[in-house]
């Protein structure tokens, strides 16, 4: 029995490296809090070392809210990894407060914990985080989620592999299989006294709800729960896949998305595609609820051509006619750079600032052919010889004469007609001979310098954007 305790969850957790990637030679950190779970995960993870090649450190945040307790548990973990021959990284976190609600507390210690081990993962160029959540954690999470109203990627729960270099290769065992494995090896461990916690939602699921609905409504619901969350883990693989090719065809440059076509995709690919995206910017997803997707995906397919919603963190998501686009509410907005440019009678004039490109060349008339669309003008070039075509920003007041019309259109009013976002004005390039505005690359081409019966040389230009 003590045999078999000790193969089964060697061996569970020697595939779950493989499965994730962990080979010959890779180096692993271990989030260590002296609990039974990652106490185990270190044994077995020290026993393969020799076997797979495997370089091990590991890594304990002393949140100092438990009092002594908490620093028993250091001590616990630094005699711990001496004895066995561990690196041990030991920081002691500040600013938690253990007066807050336990529910808060808790979030926060564990936000902390995270971004300890993200950092100490950099620092020492670790290949993985290796956590110890098990099965029954997994159980647990789903069920958690299920009340909180998750979706479908909520109810995947964890993987064994990511997000990023975290990975749980103990998912597959329960907290039985481990408990038997430190029994049959006489290891020691230390019992974190907040686990007993009515407070915390998590501990009441594990020690009354789960139990009470295994014996009075669903025996084996704990299994089932896991094999749920497998199942929603191939499909939420499945539709993010299909999301990530739909938001590339999305993307317009700058971080922005052309969401013109964004009704015509799959209703169940529209929320992981906003994820990912939010995601991306974000950093994460964390205290990003079903409640913020759904909020974002009717921006998306409802809102106005101006309108804009906030998302925890600070973030606001803004959707101005077919544009979207994340940005961050608390910093200062940059103001686009003032800029005046010379474009060039032939050749190419770049405005690396604002990202457009002006290609010109000089032609004779009877060479010349009407341009396609707005994104090309055609000048009389013995009209502009004195002053030549200027490219600079937008300025408020700006006015243009546009073709075939009388008197003159403010320039912002032709933005808002041409539904340019607001974000891209104060920086959006005019055209200039001498004092008036003779183009608006791609919006609108003024009376001025224009191409008749009697013009002998055109100069044609070319306006293009360039990526950021």
């Amino acid at each position: 029995m003590i045999r078999d305790a000790h193969k089964t969850v060697v061996g569970a957790i020697e595939a779950a490296l493989w499965r994730a990637g962990v080979r010959t030679g890779s180096s692993l950190l271990i989030g260590l809090s002296g609990g039974a779970d990652s106490v185990a995960l270190t044994y077995v993870l020290v026993e393969l070392r020799e076997r797979m090649g495997l370089e091990i450190s590991a890594a304990h945040l002393n949140h100092r809210i438990r009092g002594a307790e908490s620093d028993r548990d250091e001590d616990f973990v630094r005699r711990m990894c001496a004895r066995l021959g561990i690196e041990l990284i030991v920081e002691r976190a500040d600013g938690l407060d253990a007066s807050t609600s336990s529910a808060n507390l808790e979030e926060r210690a564990r936000d902390a914990r995270r971004e300890f081990l993200l950092r100490v993962t950099d620092r020492i160029q670790a290949d993985f985080v290796a956590l110890g959540h098990h099965r029954d954690d997994q159980a647990e999470t789903v069920l958690m989620r299920l009340m909180r109203g998750a979706g479908a990627a909520g109810m995947a729960a964890m993987a064994e592999r990511g997000p990023g270099r975290l990975i749980r290769p103990m998912l597959s065992q329960s907290r039985a299989e481990i408990r038997d494995y430190l029994g049959a090896r006489g290891i020691s461990f230390v019992e974190d006294s907040s686990n007993s916690s009515r407070d915390i939602l998590r501990n009441r699921i594990r020690a009354e709800l789960i139990p009470m609905l295994e014996r009075d409504y669903a025996p084996g619901l704990g299994e089932r729960l896991v094999e749920l969350a497998g199942e929603m883990r191939s499909l939420d693989d499945l539709v993010t896949a299909i999301a990530a090719r739909e938001l590339d065809a999305m993307r317009v440059g700058g971080g922005a998305l052309d969401v013109s076509g964004f009704g015509a995709i799959n209703r169940a690919v529209q929320p992981a595609a906003i994820r990912l995206y939010l995601a991306e910017w974000m950093g994460s997803l964390r205290r990003i609820s079903r409640a913020h997707i759904e909020a974002v995906r009717a921006l998306i397919l409802e809102g106005g051509p101006s309108n804009s919603i906030d998302l925890p963190g600070g973030w606001r998501a803004a959707r101005e006619y077919n544009l979207f686009r994340l940005v961050n509410a608390h910093e200062r907005k940059a103001r686009a750079p003032a800029f005046s440019a010379a474009i060039a009678a032939d050749g190419i004039t770049i405005i690396e600032a604002v990202g457009f490109k002006f290609e010109a060349s000089t032609i004779a008339a009877a060479d010349a052919s009407m341009p396609d669309g707005l994104s090309v003008a055609m000048f009389d070039a013995d009209k502009i010889a004195d002053t030549g075509l200027v490219a600079r920003n937008f300025m408020n007041g700006d006015r243009i004469h546009p073709m075939g019309m009388r008197g003159t259109r403010k320039v912002q009013d032709v933005f808002v007609d041409r539904k340019l976002p607001r974000a891209r004005r104060e920086g959006f390039p005019v055209v200039t001979v001498g004092d008036a505005i003779a183009w608006i690359p791609g919006l609108a081409r003024a009376d001025c310098a224009l191409v008749t019966k009697a013009t002998e040389t055109v100069l044609r230009v070319e306006a293009s954007e360039i990526a950021a």
